[in-house]
C-alpha cells in the first residue's frame, strides 16, 4: 500500500520539479592593432608628442558608450604595457573622439623629450557595455 503511495508523490516530483534555462549574453569585444613608426610621431612644441590613429569602429555610440582599452608593446607584441603608463622612461596617454584616437607620449615632468627612437605596436580593445 505504501508503494502505491510513494508512486504517485515520485511521479509528481519529477513532473513537478523542472529546470529552468539561463541564457547568459556574451559581450563581444573588438580588437584592433597598428604598428606604429617612429616617424608617425608628431612634435606638439613645448608638450609632448602625439599620433592620432584613424579608427572608423569608433562611432558615436562607441565612443560615449564602450569601454577603449590601449596597451603598446615595444617588442612587437611579446609584452604589452596598458595606458596610461610611463614606459621606457615615457608618460603615455590616450584620448579618443568619434573616428579616431590619440596616444600622446612626454617626458614625465610635461616636456616632450627626444623624439621617438623606435617602432610600437599599439592594440586598441573596445568593449561593449550593457545600460
Amino acid at each position: 500500500m505504501k508503494t502505491f503511495l510513494f508512486l504517485p508523490v515520485l511521479l509528481m516530483a519529477v513532473l513537478f520539479t523542472g529546470c529552468t534555462k539561463k541564457y547568459e549574453y556574451v559581450t563581444p569585444n573588438q580588437t584592433i592593432f597598428f604598428d606604429v613608426a617612429a616617424t608617425d610621431w608628431e612634435l606638439i612644441p613645448n608638450q609632448s608628442w602625439v599620433v592620432t590613429l584613424p579608427i572608423p569602429e569608433i562611432d558615436g555610440r562607441v565612443n560615449q558608450d564602450f569601454g577603449i582599452v590601449v596597451s603598446i608593446s615595444g617588442d612587437n607584441g611579446g609584452t604589452y604595457e596598458a595606458l596610461p603608463e610611463v614606459y621606457a622612461g615615457f608618460s603615455y596617454s590616450y584620448t579618443h573622439t568619434q573616428g579616431s584616437l590619440s596616444i600622446e607620449r612626454q617626458l614625465p615632468n610635461g616636456t616632450p623629450g627626444g623624439a621617438p627612437e623606435g617602432a610600437v605596436r599599439v592594440k586598441i580593445v573596445l568593449v561593449e557595455s550593457q545600460q
